[in-house]
């Protein structure tokens, strides 16, 4: 039997079309203002404070989370004082369950909700897999995993009953290729990939919107001290690796700056990145091409 022209209309979901974009600009789709984010892993001089200014900037109220509380009251300071939005630092170790839950709960009450809940957990140890310690396995795993999964389900706990929001996990091109040093971190990061989608593919009829962005290499301050001046074995076989890579495997023959990487979660944060879902867009350089 035929579908009738209401069965039609609710199956392609006409009138769920967000026609109400066709005469914006894509800038006004990016507007962010009263929007609550949570950036974790964004007390350094990385990707998270990066994507907290990066956010801000669009209008967001801001929480950044981080491990040392000093670290994330500077940058939370930085961030509200540029872009004139509300932010709260949240100290915890995101390797701990609890202080995970609790730092979405008391970033929640600190913004008075949440829209967008960036995972960006940091802690990998890098080297030849036969020499790794079930140590550094295990913290590898944990650092680039586990903890991203910790915090996509306490923001979980908020997103899901008032049927919206958006979760962004960073994982990394390493996730899609290979890299002799970086076996543990790597497959980690295919992890996050997998993880990303097939939490995409459960959340999505629930009103959640799952999705990932993978940067290649990207320079901070640290890591150009270690390019130009190694001072160790392990940050000389580190350096022969990104210089490999950069060579061989970057299209566009060089690092990238974290803003540059930021600039992704931003729009995948906004209504215009509203028909991604369960995506992991890499934004490396042509490092990896598909």
């Amino acid at each position: 039997m035929d579908a009738t022209e209401q069965d039609w209309n609710r199956l392609m979901g006409f009138d769920r079309l967000p026609t109400h974009i066709v005469d914006k600009r894509v800038t006004e789709l990016m507007d962010l203002s009263g929007k609550k984010a949570i950036v974790t892993g964004a007390g350094g001089d990385g990707l998270g404070q990066a994507m907290a200014h990066r956010l801000a900037g669009l209008g967001a109220d801001v929480a950044l989370v981080g491990r040392t509380l000093e670290k994330v009251e500077r940058r939370a300071d930085e961030v509200e004082r540029r872009w004139g939005v509300k932010t709260a630092a949240i100290r915890a170790d995101l390797s701990d369950w609890d202080q995970v839950h609790q730092a979405v709960r008391e970033s929640r009450d600190a913004l008075g909700g949440l829209d967008i809940m960036i995972n960006n957990p940091v802690m990998a140890v890098a080297g030849p897999f036969e020499k790794h310690t079930k140590e550094e396995i295990d913290q590898t795993v944990l650092g680039s995993l586990t903890m991203l999964m910790y915090g996509a389900h306490a923001a979980l706990a908020y997103l899901l009953p008032q049927g919206a929001g958006r979760i962004i996990n960073i994982g990394a091109v390493g996730g899609r290729i290979q890299h002799r040093g970086l076996v543990v971190y790597n497959s980690c990061k295919a992890g996050v990939i997998g993880f990303t989608r097939n939490l995409a593919h459960e959340m999505a009829p629930q009103g959640v919107n799952v999705l990932g962005v993978a940067p290649g290499i990207m320079i901070k301050p640290d890591m150009r001290r270690m390019i130009l001046d190694p001072q160790s074995d392990r940050e000389r076989a580190a350096r022969a690796t990104i210089l490999e890579s950069i060579t061989n495997q970057v299209q566009l023959g060089r690092c990238c700056l974290p803003e540059e990487v930021a600039n992704m979660v931003a729009f995948l944060a906004s209504e215009a990145a509203d028909y991604l879902c369960g995506q992991t867009i890499d934004v490396a350089g042509g490092q990896w091409m598909n």
